[in-house]
């Protein structure tokens, strides 16, 4: 996979493009925008990054990094809008950073193809269930990343095992998800825990098998589909800005629902820079999940239920009974 490492950044403005007046690009206000190193991001936000998506007043500046790196950015503070899971809401809170979501970046789609968030194991492996994956190795990018610990919540809520990150039931290796299908191929791990666009595409290869398929599992456990993403701001910022920050958070709602009414256009441009097909990506979005950059009504009592399965994990000192302080007053909904 292509990994797109540098800064990507693009001008927004309509007057500068359309006129050419240069002198319009120093009245823009700058805000920098975190996002996930990922084709799924990447095609969200391609029609930002492409001019498509467009105001005479806001600069946004792009930058695409891996999940470890992304969270660590999000404690400092040095982006202005950036993507969290939905545990992290209340975590920076507990750790002192006063965050608020914007909106849903990432949302599950109900269905019986959805296997975003399963567990895989090699298509001939003896594991044929969850059960059997007792004291085995599960691979995943970091046990703070959001479909992580939703796994979690999952193999312990649902079926009762142990799923601490240390001295469970289950043995935890952290890895960059580049290295997966390598160590389970190599019999380093047993089973592993693809993600986003990357579930998709190995999916279509038949030389994975799921045992776990954990978006129905979520569905039925929290009463929607989950949010597993969120687009988050600081509140210091939010408050002295807001008109700023509300036009920036509809360009990215708008770059996203550009990805799917010009899926031709966009698909096919990223697909091949992360080895896909436009189909494979295509179908994430259509099956697996979408990006939205917007919240619905479920989400905010899915947030709730998503923080009490956090407390259980003893990852959340304690769980919030309620959303809406959390949750910016000008938010984006669908």
């Amino acid at each position: 996979m292509k990994y797109i490492a540098k800064t990507l950044r693009t001008l927004l403005s309509a007057g500068a493009l359309a006129a050419g007046f240069a002198a319009n690009a120093t009245n823009a206000e700058t805000l920098k925008v975190l996002a996930i190193n990922d084709p799924g991001y990447h095609s969200a936000l391609w029609a930002v990054l492409n001019g498509k998506v467009m105001d005479p007043n806001v600069e946004l500046q792009v930058d695409m990094m891996p999940i470890p790196a992304a969270i660590q950015a999000s404690m400092t503070q040095q982006y202005d809008i950036i993507p969290n899971g939905v545990l992290a809401v209340p975590q920076m809170h507990e750790a002192g950073i006063d965050a608020l979501v914007i909106g849903t970046m990432i949302r599950h789609i109900p269905g019986p193809e959805n296997h975003t968030t399963d567990l895989w194991v090699l298509a001939e492996s003896d594991i044929q269930t969850v059960e059997d994956l007792v004291g085995k190795r599960i691979a995943a990018t970091s046990l703070e990343a959001q479909d992580v610990v939703t796994r979690r919540a999952i193999l312990s809520e649902k079926y009762g095992y142990n799923a601490d990150a240390i001295g469970g039931d289950f043995q935890w290796v952290e890895i960059p998800s580049t290295q997966f299908e390598t160590a389970l191929q190599a019999g380093r791990v047993d089973a592993v825990a693809f993600s986003n666009v990357l579930a998709y595409k190995i999916a279509a290869t038949g030389k994975y098998r799921s045992v776990m398929q954990g978006a129905t599992d979520l569905l039925e456990m929290y009463g929607g589909p989950m949010p597993t993403v969120v687009e988050m701001g600081y509140a210091d910022k939010l408050a002295a800005n807001p008109e700023l920050y509300r036009r920036a958070a509809e360009m990215l709602r708008e770059s996203a629902i550009y990805a799917t009414e010009h899926p031709d256009e966009v698909f096919s441009d990223v697909a091949p820079q992360y080895d896909m097909t436009k189909e494979m990506l295509q179908g994430w979005f259509t099956t697996y999940a979408g990006m939205p950059y917007a919240l619905n009504a479920t989400d905010p009592a899915v947030f709730v239920k998503s923080w009490e399965s956090g407390e259980k994990l003893g990852i959340l000192s304690e769980a919030p009974s309620d959303a809406a302080p959390f949750i910016w007053e000008y938010a984006i909904y669908e």
